[in-house]
């Protein structure tokens, strides 16, 4: 049996205990919990977790684990690492292949490398952070968080690469190393060589970490194909250094290969004058071939006359061939992305000049129908109607309120309007075009719709084709059998330019505005005022056309005074 401890310290000898560490370590631990579990701060959080209650649920559930010290691939730290480690990455992509090609595999001394040890540090404490945090898996749309299965997630990735491409080789292979020359073989500097460079395959990460990037921060504005061709100025970069890099290691590899020095190499290298040149003089020659070899210029000041100058020629120019057309095709994909409303609406004017020839329609139909279609899409072809049935309400309010907005301001009827009745009547809004002397409204016929002119000019005529009137941008025409049942349109409104005119149907009619009743009253003032100056002219010019008529003589009678006054009377005869 355990001893029974009996405590001798009084409440003030607790007092005196420093709770200063306490403190300090829950405040750790909560920093901790903060920055490792799912945060909306990480950029990637609000595409795989957008729900308020789905980022509470993935929080518990991180929580519960059973290995607290997982970081959550959502998380803050996770974020910054990853920013950290695109750096570190980039960094690595020019110091690893200069280091290994001109330093490690100089001909006329044996360096090490001393800078990439950091690059390696920070390396190994990337595969630490990847074996401890979760992991979005794309094919299942789940987020791992179990220690096992993110190790394993891992291992058939990136982990033996980032493990080999690691491990400082010029170090490891120290006892081994020699100059080119008769001791010399082709395995150590290979492996110096190659297995550093291995690093390059995570270019891939960079890629895609940029490109995130670019649909984040951007909001959507930057296309696909923009990040995409960002993504290949980069690697075109890194490539033409890395390329150069080539240009020297391979004449290296060749003279270990043949057990040459570089007096009896016969390489490129050995052309230069210069026994024991800088790491700026080989790099800039070697800069400069890749160039001329990448873009099929030349081979450069120094013809390929060995084997291995001729192999790095050869590589360079099949490279830059491949690289050149892939460009290429990259250009025409985003010229055609960019015009693409373009091109669809040169295929509708395709398949109307084809069915306007198997119609034989005459030449002015045809020019209406050019014209028409000229001013409906504006070179622009697009489906409205599929992209508005896939919006939200509130969205194809707002749409259709700030797409109309310079239209409201010059209708008079809509100034000092509520907002809610404002969006109701501009949703239910149907625009129409018109082409100059198109009939928008015929007298006589039954109206069971306003017009609200948002562009243009046009007439408004009696029955009896009495000018009444112009109307101008923010006019509006058709209210009148609106307001009573089965009334007929007492005017003609025929377009003298194009015009842009919105429809608002009856139904619609008498859901937004009929329950305003001030702007009720005002239409129905509005309306009977025109209604009355309508008829009053109708009536007017009617009296016109009669006295008219009757002072003027009807055409027989008018030709028969005229004949009586030429024509002379023939004589009775006698009997």
């Amino acid at each position: 049996m355990k001893p029974r401890h009996s405590c001798v310290l009084s409440s003030r000898d607790f007092e005196a205990i420093p709770r200063a560490s306490v403190r300090h370590c829950k405040y750790f631990v909560r920093k901790w919990k903060q920055w490792t579990t799912i945060s909306t701060r990480n950029h990637r959080t609000k595409f795989y977790v957008p729900s308020s209650a789905g980022l509470t649920d993935e929080k518990r559930r991180h929580m519960r684990m059973k290995w607290s010290g997982i970081i959550h691939p959502f998380s803050q730290m996770r974020m910054v690492w990853d920013t950290l480690m695109v750096i570190v990455y980039c960094v690595s992509f020019i110091t690893i292949p200069l280091m290994t090609s001109f330093k490690i595999l100089n001909f006329f001394e044996i360096q090490m490398d001393d800078f990439n040890l950091y690059v390696y540090a920070f390396c190994w404490a990337d595969i630490f952070m990847n074996c401890v945090s979760g992991v979005y898996d794309e094919a299942t749309g789940r987020i791992v968080l179990e220690l096992r299965e993110i190790i394993r997630i891992y291992m058939e990735g990136f982990f033996f690469i980032d493990v080999v491409s690691s491990i400082p080789y010029d170090r490891l292979t120290l006892p081994w190393r020699v100059l080119p020359g008769p001791n010399s073989g082709l395995i150590i500097p290979t492996i110096n060589l190659v297995m550093p460079n291995l690093k390059l395959l995570r270019f891939i990460t960079v890629s895609a970490y940029s490109s995130q990037i670019f649909k984040v921060r951007f909001h959507f504005n930057v296309q696909h194909m923009v990040s995409q061709a960002f993504n290949t100025v980069i690697f075109a970069l890194f490539m033409l250094h890395w390329f150069a890099c080539l240009c020297y290691a391979l004449p290296t590899l060749v003279m270990n290969l043949n057990q040459h020095t570089i007096e009896n190499c016969q390489c490129w290298i050995s052309q230069l004058g210069t026994k024991e040149p800088s790491m700026h003089t080989l790099y800039r020659h070697s800069l400069f071939m890749a160039v001329i070899n990448l873009t099929g210029s030349s081979y450069g000041i120094i013809p390929p006359v060995r084997l291995g100058h001729m192999m790095v020629c050869t590589i360079l120019m099949l490279a830059g061939s491949i690289f050149i057309n892939y460009i290429i095709v990259m250009i025409l994909q985003m010229r055609s992305q960019k015009y693409i409303t373009e091109t669809k609406y040169e295929e509708i004017m395709n398949q109307l000049h084809a069915y306007m020839r198997q119609k034989q329609l005459p030449e002015y139909m045809k020019r209406r129908l050019l014209a028409y279609y000229y001013y409906r899409f504006l070179k622009s072809f697009y489906r409205e109607k599929e992209i508005s049935s896939t919006l939200t309400d509130d969205l194809r309010r707002d749409i259709a309120l700030h797409s109309s907005r310079r239209f409201i301001q010059n209708v008079s009827l809509f100034r000092d309007l509520p907002r809610s009745v404002l969006e109701s009547i501009v949703v239910n809004l149907r625009m129409e075009l018109y082409l100059p002397n198109d009939v928008i409204v015929k007298a006589g016929t039954q109206g069971d719709c306003m017009f609200f002119l948002a562009s243009g000019t046009v007439a408004v005529l009696t029955p009896t084709g009495k000018e009444v009137c112009h109307l101008e941008d923010g006019a509006h025409f058709g209210e009148v059998a609106l307001l009573v049942q089965d009334q007929r349109r007492v005017a003609s409104v025929v377009a003298i330019e194009v015009c842009n005119v919105f429809r608002l149907e009856r139904k619609d009619f008498r859901r937004c505005i009929a329950v305003h009743t001030d702007l009720f009253a005002k239409i129905e003032r509005l309306a009977t005022g025109r209604m009355e100056k309508t008829v009053l002219l109708e009536e007017q010019h009617k009296r016109f056309l009669l006295q008219r008529s009757s002072r003027r003589p009807s055409t027989g009678i008018r030709n028969l005074r005229t004949m009586s006054l030429y024509v002379t009377p023939k004589p009775e005869s006698k009997k």
